[in-house]
């Protein structure tokens, strides 16, 4: 019998060598359907193995007790073979049919009846038993096993056939040989029924399990590793859209951000060239630094390439302390006295105050760290102190001592490790009211690493915290910091007047921006220069605008409707005329995300500004692009005279505004700078009131989602520079609902908006009731001129046809001058108004085409 044995042996050699990864890298196919079951199957096959490899062993060295047991077991592991097998199939034509419920509970039943069986035949004869001399003896009971396995196997394979014949292809083929491998099974067991002690079974299995392997398994392997694969690469795909949308994101928090601030800014700045009156000057420059700081960690946080890399970059300047002191101060002392906290003060008067460094960064983390002392403080005080030591190895340079101590909620000796952890908040639940992100030490603790420089932390907790830093800077100048606020009170009284830069009269800009207040705050810094400034307020009237007229420079808005700043530069270097295909051309954005110079270089610019429009930028630009023949540069010693005694009075015109709640008209002239820049802009809202409501309303009808929210977005920040801020909540809810692809939110409030906007024409138009009054006058006078017959219509349509032909623009103005005496009639007012437009262009073209459509 030991033939048996070498035979199992080498069964169980093949099984383990064929089947090595499904038996015993189990994790890397687990999820294959079925897999599980059929790795079942092979480890009962595999204890098969070895319990008929034991037997031949046992048999041979005579230990009838050990063979005994053993024989037990072969049954058991036999019809447990049976039990995975049917379950296996079933399982993996995954079918809810009844015949495979039948198999599945006939398998069980099998597994049950004849792990009983050979448990009894420990004690009487059922399925086997030994005779005295250790022989052993199969009963009727043995065979009638062997029968029903035999047609268990056939059924399993009757099962797949019938699966079979639904199908095409490579699962066609698979089905084939699961049931070649019943077959094969089924026949081993018939043989065996003839020859009891020949391994036919084993030698069947070992036959079998090779085939499934090579033409089941293998193959169901390669397609998991390929799905696997392309699984990885989708998931490849969408985190690559998602940081996709995720840049995107940030462009265009960039460009919601920055838009407004560019209004801030731009105002604030005429403030501080035109105003004289000292309290006033202190608030704008605190504006002016507060809105500049908050510039800076907007550049840096929104700068997405930034953030995924990891390179912020230190930038050291020259910097007073003084000032970055008092607005660190400007900012805190609010949110302390809002609390009812003290804010203690304690600088060393002897700190040099010109100093070197990245005066942006100190002032963030100084910021950072004082902020958090305001929010986990609720009462007592903070304490910002700074004082300094001599290098003792560089004779120009310093060491700063700055430290912060508040009466806050201390922080646990366990939750240190998490105060530096993106994300992560200290006693979540005891701070759930209270702001922000987590990421603020983060940040301050990276930003002191790149200056050389590490955050200490010392807290008891329920009594407060210290948090402290030593700062190497370079001194520019020794004398004494002595009391900061004075320093600062000085800088005020020095302030200087703004001196325009340059003068160039002869100069021709166009500017291109789809929002008419930007437009304003651009010329109004430009003012000074009396550079000839062009404006329109679409890519389209932009084109039209090029083709008759040369310019020096172009600026264009990136974000526009319709043409984009883009696709309008594009089109003005392929005009046929070809005035401004060689201009110079600067790409207004708020798109401040690391790349954007790249990509608006690489879409034909020349340059780009961001905004807001920093004043000092838009004039070295200027001053590098214009031509050198045009450009008067001014000198340092010029006084400017002009304007000095202006005086900004508030205009009676602005009574019939006060006391309406739908406007705040200090915010509105605050937002403006003066109340006659702010009269200006109320002037472009009150005339864009009508035009602006049918273009939203018409988006809105057409459920043009994406140009609906660029002009809800337009509207938005129009009612807010005036001091609506109500409206302008309104507007920005339907902004975001546009950005959500809220139609609900949209549907529900847009007529509310649609109407609170035109309501605000009739109080607007009492501002402007003089202008109107002569409107109306012009009006009268029109309608009592006679009217212009068809004749004379004909007439006139024929000279300028001929005059549009010959490109004549002057005598095609000359024509509707000759008829100034006569009433256009309704019919032709606009086909007129269209063709007069059309020549100040020299559209010719377009004149055409508008005689010829009539």
């Amino acid at each position: 019998m030991f033939y048996l044995a070498l035979i199992g042996l080498l069964a169980i050699l093949i099984l383990l060598l064929v089947n090595y990864d499904i038996l015993f890298q189990y994790g890397k196919t687990q999820n294959l359907p079925a897999i599980k079951m059929y790795r079942r199957f092979l480890f009962a096959v595999l204890a098969y193995y070895i319990s008929d490899t034991l037997w031949g062993v046992f048999s041979e060295l005579n230990l009838f007790n050990l063979l005994f047991a053993n024989v037990v077991i072969y049954y058991i592991v036999m019809a447990a073979g049976i039990l995975t097998w049917t379950r296996y199939v079933v399982t993996y034509l995954g079918e809810e049919h009844k015949f495979g419920k039948f198999l599945l509970w006939t398998g069980r039943i099998f597994f049950v009846v004849i792990t009983l069986a050979s448990l009894a035949s420990i004690s009487t004869p059922v399925l086997f038993w030994f005779d005295d001399a250790g022989e052993y003896h199969a009963c009727p009971a043995r065979y009638a096993q062997l029968i029903f396995q035999i047609v268990l196997f056939l059924l399993t394979t009757a099962y797949t056939f019938s699966a079979m014949l639904r199908l095409e292809g490579t699962i066609k083929k698979r089905h084939r040989t699961i049931c070649f491998f019943g077959l094969v099974i089924a026949v081993a067991l018939i043989l065996q029924l003839e020859f009891l002690f020949i391994p036919m079974y084993t030698i069947g299995y070992m036959l079998g399990t090779c085939l499934l392997h090579t033409f089941v398994i293998s193959e169901r392997v390669e397609e998991y590793r390929r799905a696997s694969l392309e699984s990885l690469r989708r998931e490849k795909e969408a985190a690559e859209q998602a940081s996709q949308g995720k840049s995107e994101f940030l462009s265009n928090m960039s460009h919601e951000i920055r838009t407004p601030i560019n209004a801030v800014l731009g105002m604030n700045e005429l403030i501080l060239r035109e105003c004289e009156d000292e309290n006033i000057l202190s608030y704008a420059e605190n504006v002016r630094s507060s809105g500049n700081t908050l510039l800076g960690l907007i550049n840096d946080i929104l700068d997405f390439s930034k953030i995924e890399a990891g390179k912020i970059d230190i930038i050291p300047v020259d910097y007073d302390l003084s000032s970055t002191l008092n607005d660190m101060v400007v900012m805190i002392h609010n949110r302390a006295d809002d609390k009812g906290l003290a804010f203690n003060v304690i600088f060393d008067s002897n700190i040099p105050k010109q100093l070197f460094g990245d005066e942006v960064r100190i002032k963030q983390v100084i910021t950072n760290i004082l902020t958090n002392a305001v929010k986990y403080t609720e009462t007592g005080s903070v304490t910002f102190s700074v004082g300094f030591d001599r290098c003792e190895d560089d004779p120009d340079c310093i060491i700063l001592h700055v430290k912060v101590k508040d009466t806050g909620i201390g922080i646990k000796p366990e939750d240190m490790e998490k105060l530096f952890s993106k994300f992560e908040r200290i006693e979540e639940k005891r701070n759930r009211n209270i702001e922000g992100t987590g990421l603020g030490m983060t940040i301050t603790k990276n930003l002191l690493d790149m200056m050389g420089s590490y955050l200490q932390v010392e807290s008891t907790y329920g009594v407060g915290s210290t948090f402290f830093f030593d700062l190497r800077q370079k001194v520019v100048n020794w004398e004494p910091l002595g009391d900061y606020r004075t320093s600062v009170n000085v800088l005020l009284k020095e302030h200087k007047k703004y001196k325009e830069k340059f003068t160039a009269p002869d100069a021709n800009v166009l500017v291109v921006d789809d929002n008419s207040m930007n437009l304003t705050v651009f010329k109004s810094l430009l003012k000074r220069t009396k550079i000839k400034i062009d404006t329109a307020d679409s890519g389209d009237e932009a084109l039209q605008m090029t083709k008759s007229k040369m310019y020096d420079m172009i600026f264009l808005d990136h974000m526009m409707p319709g043409k984009d700043g883009i696709e309008t530069l594009h089109e003005i270097k392929e005009q046929a005329e070809g005035l401004n295909d060689c201009t110079v051309s600067v790409c207004l954005t708020a798109n401040a995300v690391s790349g954007a110079r790249e990509q608006y270089i690489a879409a034909g610019f020349d340059n780009y500004l961001t905004k807001p429009i920093h004043p000092s930028k838009l004039e070295d630009m200027l001053m590098a692009y214009l031509p050198g023949d045009k450009l008067i540069i001014s000198g340092e010693d010029d006084v400017d005279t002009d304007d000095e005694d202006e005086q900004d009075n508030v205009p009676e015109s602005l009574a019939p505004l006060v006391g309406l709640e739908w406007i705040d008209l200090s915010k509105g002239i605050k937002n403006s700078g003066d109340a006659e820049s702010y009269l200006s802009l109320l002037k472009i809202l009150y005339e864009s009131i009508d035009e602006e409501s049918s273009v939203l309303d018409g988006f809105y009808k057409d459920s043009n989602l994406n140009d609906y929210t660029i002009q809800v977005h337009a509207m938005k920040s129009s009612v807010r520079l005036i001091g609506a801020s109500s409206m302008a909540d309104e507007a920005q809810l339907l902004e975001n609902a546009g950005k959500d692809g809220d139609e609900d939110y949209i549907n529900q409030h847009h007529e509310g908006f649609i109407s609170a906007y035109k309501s605000l024409k009739e109080p607007l138009s009492q501002v402007f009731a003089e202008e109107n009054v002569e409107d109306e006058t012009e009006n009268n006078v029109e309608d009592d001129m006679p009217e212009a017959d068809a004749e004379l219509m004909d007439t006139v349509y024929e000279e300028v046809k001929a005059s549009a032909e010959a490109n004549d623009a002057e005598s095609i103005e000359a024509v509707f001058a000759e008829i100034e005496g006569y009433r256009i009639p309704d019919s032709d007012a606009e086909l007129c108004q269209k063709i007069r437009s059309a020549a100040e262009n020299s559209d010719f073209e377009a004149i055409l085409t508008l005689l010829s459509d009539r």
